[in-house]
């Protein structure tokens, strides 16, 4: 287990951990996310996304760290980052890839995200990381927000291919801080 302060923890999530993290991503997702899917049906992404085949693949991947977030001793949330994986925009140097942070809505709002990506900074820094990089919902105003006030810029947008994804939710901001 990792302290992150007095009341957040980070467990590793290992292969035993499938069920457990499934659970919570079908616990966490849909309120947040439900609406984007033809249908009102996210299932199809769940799979996707957490299934054991790609979670077997994210957990493989060199440099990949993948946490449940423990607040009060509760499991409130997830985060998946990897260490050593370029952006191509800055492929000459090294940087940290943000490719998962959630948390229940229960738990938004108090500071638990903002710590957490304190501790990942300081982890990729200590790592030789000169940066950290995201991908976030171009229509998710308050995740948007709450990046730049972390210091993260927009770099570029991209487009989403997922067939049952409504079409006008398929925009992504890639985001960026520099952090040496």
């Amino acid at each position: 287990m990792i302290a992150i302060s007095e009341n957040i923890q980070l467990v590793e999530i290992t292969i035993n951990d499938h069920k457990k993290l499934m659970a919570l991503a079908c616990k966490i997702y849909p309120p947040e996310y439900l609406h984007l899917w033809d249908n009102n049906d996210c299932n199809w992404y769940l799979n996707r996304s957490y299934g054991l085949e790609n979670f077997k693949e994210e957990l493989s991947e060199v440099h990949s760290n993948y946490y449940f977030v423990l607040y009060n001793l509760k499991t409130e949330g997830l985060i998946r980052f990897v260490y050593n994986k370029p952006l191509n925009q800055f492929s000459d140097t090294s940087g940290t890839y943000l490719h998962r942070l959630y948390l229940n809505q229960e738990s938004q709002g108090k500071g638990i995200a903002q710590q957490l990506l304190r501790w990942i900074e300081q982890k990729s820094k200590e790592n030789g990381m000169g940066y950290i990089w995201l991908e976030a919902m171009d229509t998710k105003e308050k995740a948007i927000q709450f990046y730049k006030k972390t210091g993260f810029k927009t770099l570029s947008t991209r487009r989403l291919n997922f067939e049952l994804m409504l079409h006008q939710y398929r925009g992504m901001y890639i985001m960026h801080k520099n952090i040496s």
